[in-house]
């Protein structure tokens, strides 16, 4: 099971590697690509493990960017060699049809031998249905879209009827999930929403339990969540193991407490490096 860190900018990849020497996984999305694509590619290549491109979907879907099928045609034409994978535009969370068309047409448009873009599954009424038609198209990566609500139902069919299908979770990192069905890969941007809100992500590996640091940065409820696995905030100033996280911070990054108030970069790489243990404990690995 793989997690990708779904990034705005480039220099995270940099910043990780930079602190760290560990390659992560990365997504990013379309519309987020302008000055990005050679560091990306290129200059940061070496700096990261699995690389894909997200089409901007839920951007046009929501409304907030317009994206046409021909213009990411003609763009993946020439640069989606560049990538590991990339997805389909499916322009229309509640039209399985209209998404199915993107599909064919960027795949009728790919240069010979060219990877074909991994479909997503939106279908709020026969999801399953909708992966079976991909299916009969010979595709063997099919991802599921983030704003369908219950997976289980969905995965446990998947699970009986196409064992071996890869299957990528869209912006959801719900532990139950991805521990119960160990989805080939999954994205989110967790690490940067929590980031924003003064959150630190700490796997403490005695207990093989996560928790949600609260810097301080501001007031909150006291049982506000970090993420999907229902762990509550717990204060910094409070935590009982804080001598612990010290140690660790200054073992791994080099870092103290205070560089985490002071900068965003610097709680963008200790959250992004949660997802990686995140990661290796999802797949029963030591951490």
């Amino acid at each position: 099971m793989k997690i990708l860190n779904a990034i705005g900018s480039a220099e995270i990849v940099r910043l990780v590697y930079e602190k760290t020497g560990t390659k992560l996984n990365y997504m990013i999305s379309y519309n987020y690509l302008k000055g990005q694509v050679r560091k990306l590619t290129k200059e940061y290549r070496h700096m990261s493990n699995l690389l894909y491109l997200d089409s901007g979907a839920y951007s046009v879907y929501t409304g907030k960017t317009k994206i046409s099928v021909s213009e990411y045609s003609l763009w993946i034409n020439r640069y989606g060699n560049l990538w590991d994978e990339v997805f389909n535009l499916d322009e229309d969370f509640s039209d399985p049809e209209l998404n199915l068309t993107n599909q064919l047409f960027l795949v009728k448009n790919l240069p010979p031998g060219r990877k074909k873009p991994i479909p997503v599954v939106h279908s709020p009424d026969n999801p399953f249905e909708e992966l079976k038609t991909y299916v009969g198209l010979g595709y063997d990566y099919i991802a599921i879209g983030s704003t369908m609500k219950s997976k289980d139902k969905l995965f446990n069919q998947i699970e009986k009827e196409y064992p071996d299908l890869k299957i990528h979770l869209f912006g959801d990192l719900n532990r139950k999930t991805l521990m119960n069905h160990k989805p080939y890969s999954a994205d989110s941007s967790t690490f940067a929403q929590a980031a924003a809100r003064g959150i630190i992500l700490y796997w403490r590996e005695e207990e093989q339990r996560e928790y949600g640091l609260d810097l301080g940065e501001r007031d909150r409820k006291t049982d506000e969540k970090p993420g999907k696995d229902g762990s509550k905030i717990v204060q910094l100033k409070d935590f009982k193991y804080r001598k612990e996280f010290k140690e660790f911070l200054s073992k791994t990054f080099q870092y103290k407490p205070r560089d985490l108030i002071h900068s965003s970069d610097a709680k963008w790489v200790v959250n992004c490096f949660f997802m990686k243990q995140l990661e290796d404990h999802i797949n029963g690995l030591s951490v």
